[in-house]
């Protein structure tokens, strides 16, 4: 008898009486902690199918214990691990230092990159005259980073990560590179904002006790190139007098998982969003088609005004154009998804080009 085995008895019979059998006792604590990890992989499985099937951004939480090394018997070979995300460079397209009245104004295009040796892409977006990245600099840090050719755009955004109160002291004045610091609802807040080039604007915050997480953003930050935003997925078409007026990309999850999101507006008041999600266990689709676009199966959803996009593998392609009533129609939205171009792998972001 081991010593430990020796404590567990003693514990043991401290609440019963007579003498403590430990090779059954361990056996048995065996068998159920074998019963218990078949459990947990099968709840594992489970979780991360019905969070898939709900859609959206959603980040799977670690669940207890999934983070410490496994130590059973060796299973299948894991696979090499990936490039980092990052929209691919448009070299025929100015940075923002050299053309700052050019930033915000193209939708499909992000005058600026990062070094992905120092810093991880998590999302991207070009919206309302803003580009913007959020990105890991590590340590579970987030820095969003924003540029615009005003500081009036910058005090005007609803930027993801910034309070209002922080994008009212955006003056002037105050684009000189110090760092404010705040607190909201009891959490610290850094915010920098600075002025890179003439006529160009930035800002860069985080959610910490200090700056340093902004010093290491901002040097990874490169102006002197373009890259394009929407990646890796593209909309080639749009209606007569329509234009792409938005673009976000989410590779928070990558490489089990990518959304992108586009807006589309009109004359008057037409909007249209095409929708698109990547999702390594996505659940098959059931629902079958009722049209077809381009040559390919479709599915109208006329209570919903939206049309998708079936047969891309692992993936679901939408365009929504009329709910509530937003101009468009279904055909619009079948020229639309017709002429999307969808990267063969979009866990390989050398194919997003």
């Amino acid at each position: 008898m081991t010593d430990l085995d020796q404590r567990i008895a003693s514990v043991l019979r401290e609440q019963a009486e007579g003498d403590v059998d430990i090779d059954r006792l361990t056996a048995g604590a065996v068998t159920g902690g074998r019963r218990r990890l078949r459990r947990r992989r099968a709840v594992l499985g489970g979780g991360l199918a019905l969070v898939v099937l709900l859609g959206g951004l959603a980040v799977v939480p670690a669940l207890p214990g999934l983070d410490r090394p496994f130590t059973g018997p060796a299973g299948p070979a894991i696979p090499a691990i990936p490039a980092e995300a990052a929209p691919p460079l448009m070299p025929a397209a100015p940075g923002a230092a050299a053309a700052p009245e050019v930033v915000g104004t193209d939708a499909g295009v992000l005058h600026f990159g990062v070094d992905t040796t120092k810093v991880r892409y998590l999302r991207w977006e070009v919206a309302q005259g803003l580009e913007s990245a959020q990105l890991d600099v590590g340590g579970g840090r987030k820095v969003t980073v924003e540029l615009a050719r005003s500081s009036r755009t910058l005090r005007e955004s609803g930027a993801e990560g910034v309070p209002f109160k922080i994008s009212m002291f955006a003056e002037e004045a105050a684009f000189d590179g110090r760092t404010s610091s705040t607190t909201v609802d009891g959490l610290p807040i850094q915010v920098r904002q600075w002025k890179p080039a003439p006529g160009l604007y930035a800002r860069a915050s985080v959610w910490a006790p200090q700056d340093t997480a902004l010093t290491v953003a901002v040097e990874a930050l490169r102006l002197t190139e373009a890259r394009r935003c929407g990646a890796p997925v593209r909309l080639t078409t749009v209606p007569d007098g329509a234009r792409v007026a938005g673009c976000r990309v989410d590779v928070t999850g990558f490489p089990r998982l990518v959304t992108a999101r586009f807006g589309i507006v009109g004359t008057s008041t037409r909007t249209m969003s095409v929708s698109y999600q990547y999702a390594a266990e996505i659940s098959p689709r059931t629902v079958d088609g009722n049209m077809t676009i381009a040559g390919r199966p479709a599915h109208l959803y006329p209570e919903q005004g939206r049309v998708e996009l079936l047969g891309v593998p692992k993936s679901r392609l939408l365009a929504d154009y009329g709910w509530p009533e937003q101009g468009f129609d279904k055909l619009d939205a079948a020229l639309v998804l017709g002429g999307v171009q969808v990267a063969p792998d979009p866990t390989r972001p050398e194919t997003w080009d």
